[in-house]
């Protein structure tokens, strides 16, 4: 039966363990169809809205995290065909304008990135660093209290800061873990993103473009009619709050 320090230990590890997790955490997204928006525009049965997440609540909802911090803002693309006409959209022709300046989006390798280096990035690595260095300390604790259930307290101590320890080294490699929570950040990041998409007749689709943080006042999107073969060029205002 395990001594109670030793239970003690086991249980703040796991609860620091539990706290490293990374703060940038996609949810399911709830939206309302593009004709609620007053932006919206109709294109033969296609109608299309742009929605910035201008706030901190609405990041948070979404993000778990206030992308601003990054320098990111998301915009929300949503998309229904009433029509019976096939529509392409392609991410790359999708601009953020502010006084006649037209602003490309982030790729997904770019704003990971943007994330990894801002303080949602460096607050999660330290975060998980503590946490391993802690892993360290709590080994010896857990050792120190099985040996003293074998009266070799000494030894059990020494145990457990190895095991501890290694731990802590072998996943605590600076470069590695920053690789790691880059790569997280985009997993979640692609989770919710608007990439090329086809828009077939009865589809609702939607995602997000992650667009570098500034005072746009419109966003340019381009519409390829696939059914047509015509090409339509999209301008919709937008007003941050932010």
């Amino acid at each position: 039966m395990l001594h109670n320090n030793v239970k003690f230990y086991i249980y703040i590890f796991i609860c620091i363990l539990a706290g490293c997790a990374s703060p940038l955490n996609t949810d399911t997204v709830s939206f309302l169809v593009p004709s609620s928006h007053e932006n919206h525009k109709n294109i033969e049965g296609l109608h299309v809205a742009v929605v910035p997440v201008d706030t901190k609540e609405k990041s948070d909802e979404t993000f778990g995290t206030d992308l601003k911090a990054a320098g990111i803002l998301p915009i929300h693309l949503i998309v229904q065909n009433d029509g019976t006409k096939e529509f392409e959209i392609n991410h790359e022709q999708i601009f953020g304008v502010a006084n006649d300046v037209y602003t490309v989006a982030y790729t997904l390798n770019k704003a990971a990135n943007h994330v990894r280096s801002s303080s949602i990035g460096t607050t999660a690595v330290a975060g998980a660093i503590t946490g391993m260095v802690a892993g360290a300390a709590i080994g010896a604790g857990i050792g120190a209290g099985v040996g003293s259930t074998s009266d070799d307290t000494s030894q059990g101590a020494a145990s457990g800061a190895i095991i501890g320890g290694t731990v802590g080294t072998a996943s605590g490699v600076g470069a590695g873990l920053s690789d790691s929570f880059t790569a997280q950040f985009k997993r979640e990041l692609a989770n919710l993103a608007f990439e090329d998409r086809v828009i077939y007749p009865g589809d609702i689709q939607q995602g997000f473009i992650y667009l570098k943080w500034n005072p746009y006042n419109k966003i340019r999107v381009k519409v390829f009619d696939i059914t047509e073969n015509k090409i339509h060029d999209l301008m919709f205002d937008i007003s941050l709050l932010r």
